[in-house]
């Protein structure tokens, strides 16, 4: 009997699916299906509904979509509703920034002064991104109170045209449900790379914590995208300490704290993304990086938040900088930007800036970087010419006592104790001092390395020529020969470095070094920067020349004492 009333069912639903149609045209309905531009609408609204986690990582759009649904909370005014996405363009003397109405973010930040070197702009913003994204979460972390990324923000004006010195305001708002309202403003200065961002909430409580997230990083700018890959990181100066997120290999990594966040965003080799609380508050900052296919090929996001009612006048403003990483820039905003350029530890990087300061004063008397870094070569070589006088005279000095050491090491050779107590006497005898070679070159290598840094990390080299071939000072030196791509500088700098060994070696045993050496140096500074490897280039034949004086010297003493040892 129910096998019967089972088999009627499926008949009777059979029935109802064939006469649908008929019914539907009875009715006047319409069965077509979606126009192509509302079903294009509709895909793109899923794609758009990219939320965060709960746990704050930031996702991708594609992820997003199954990581979190859209909120319930969630006005309509999304990317898909009845707002159409607008766009506020402002122009500076130094920026050409685009807000979108979605979200009010930032979709686009050019610096007119620096080119990319296959042509357009310098472009921070990876094209497709919505960064300054504003979400509002609960402080216990139970759940998303309103993502904002994707509602309508209303704009006070259509576009800015700012010149050096003057000041504008962009004003973005939006009504929430209930009787919330986020009002946003951007406070633009004409000449600088940073402007002031703020949010105003109206109707939210005390517990609410506002955060800002910026999307994927940042955009490459130079010639080869590995010059940009490699350097490239998220970072936060958090505590009084330098935290970075780097992605290395094929695996994501991140990192999240709370504290005392002076600022929190992402670099690439010579450009900068950041974002500086003002508000006298505890932060609470989230790094991520993730390996991604397409440019730029890390995946580097960041977000600042804090809670509402940590902040006293019920207003968050923080600084966005999206500018170079130069030192004379970064400056003048006070807060700690320095952190984030490759200058050494500390030690080494209070003299890099020293030398760098140094560097970009120059260019007003000198205007020509590549002679610069030859007048560099020229006076940190007198700079450190005492020292390495003095190591010179205590290597000629050892040398000399090599016989009697050798004499020593004979007739003591079974006695190691008694080797070492003559082996002194012998130097207090002499005046020599056995690591008077070494330690100059220790006192020297803090300025070594601080002009290493320099020369690695200013952008001022950046698309900047020296003579002939030398085009660019901050990529390898290209010359063509036989059909074939050279770097003539690293070779230079062998040729040099082999002619200083040779003048110095006195030891037989040390002819192989004065061979190896040469060639293994134009492997490592292969691929470096042409004003590094002219730096180097500069101070070895500089050296050279300092050998050659010291010997002149020395030829010249020798005859005046000869009568006095007879």
């Amino acid at each position: 009997m129910d096998d019967k009333r089972t088999l009627m069912a499926f008949l009777l639903v059979g029935v109802i699916f064939l006469l649908m149609p008929f019914y539907y045209e009875w009715m006047g309905i319409s069965t077509s299906a979606p126009e192509p531009e509302l079903a294009a609408q509709a895909k793109k609204a899923e794609a758009d509904s990219a939320q965060w986690s709960v746990s704050g990582r930031m996702a991708t759009r594609d992820e997003a979509v199954a990581i979190a649904p859209p909120l319930a909370s969630e006005t309509s005014q999304t990317r898909s509703g009845p707002e159409p996405e607008r766009f506020v363009e402002v122009v500076t003397a130094r920026q050409r920034l685009r807000f979108s109405t979605v979200g009010g973010t930032l979709v686009s930040s050019e610096l007119s002064q620096y080119s990319r070197a296959k042509g357009g702009l310098v472009q921070l913003v990876v094209p497709g991104s919505h960064c300054l994204g504003l979400q509002l979460e609960s402080e216990d972390g139970g759940g998303a109170v309103q993502d904002l990324r994707n509602v309508h923000f209303e704009p006070d004006v259509d576009r800015l045209d700012l010149s050096e010195g003057q000041e504008g305001w962009l004003r973005l708002r939006t009504s929430l449900p209930d009787g919330h309202s986020v009002e946003r403003t951007y406070h633009i200065l004409g000449g600088e790379y940073g402007l002031e961002a703020s949010v105003r909430l109206t109707g939210f409580s005390d517990d609410t914590v506002a955060r800002l997230t910026w999307e994927r990083g940042i955009a490459l700018a130079e010639r080869d995208a590995e010059l940009d890959v490699q350097p490239m990181r998220a970072l936060a100066y958090w505590n009084e300490t330098l935290k970075t997120v780097q992605v290395d290999d094929d695996e994501s990594d991140s990192w999240t704290e709370r504290g005392d966040v002076r600022w929190a965003g992402v670099r690439n080799k010579y450009f900068l993304v950041a974002v500086a609380p003002l508000a006298e508050s505890r932060h609470r900052v989230s790094l991520t990086g993730r390996p991604i296919v397409e440019e730029p090929f890390r995946a580097y996001e960041f977000s600042v938040a804090t809670r509402w009612g940590d902040l006293p006048d019920r207003e968050w403003r923080v600084l966005l900088y999206s500018g170079p990483l130069d030192l004379e820039e970064i400056a003048q905003y006070e807060r700690d930007f320095a952190r984030a350029m490759d200058l050494g530890f500390p030690v080494v990087r209070d003299i890099a800036k020293i030398l760098l300061r140094l560097f970009v004063a120059a260019y007003e008397v000198i205007p020509n970087y590549g002679w610069i870094i030859v007048v560099f070569g020229l006076i940190v070589k007198l700079l450190v010419y005492p020292l390495t006088h003095k190591s010179y005279e205590s290597a000629a000095k050892m040398q000399d006592l090599q016989p009697k050491l050798v004499a020593l090491r004979e007739k003591h050779k079974n006695n190691n104790q008694r080797l070492s107590q003559e082996t002194m006497k012998l130097y207090r005898e002499e005046g020599v001092n056995p690591l008077g070679g070494c330690l100059p070159l220790v006192l020297q290598m803090p300025i070594f390395i601080a002009m290493y840094q320099v020369f690695s990390s200013a952008i001022q080299l950046r698309q900047t020529p020296w003579i002939l071939w030398v085009r660019d000072l901050s990529l390898p030196d290209d010359i063509a020969v036989a059909g074939y791509t050279m770097h003539a500088l690293p070779l230079l700098m062998a040729a040099s470095m082999f002619f200083q060994s040779k003048m110095t070696m006195k030891d037989p045993k040390q002819a192989a070094l004065v061979y190896v050496m040469p060639v293994v140096m134009v492997f490592v500074m292969w691929s470096f920067s042409s004003g590094l490897v002219l730096y180097w280039t500069v101070f070895n034949i500089l050296q050279i020349g300092q050998q050659q004086l010291t010997n002149c010297l020395k030829q010249r003493a020798q005859p005046a004492l000869a009568p006095a040892r007879k």
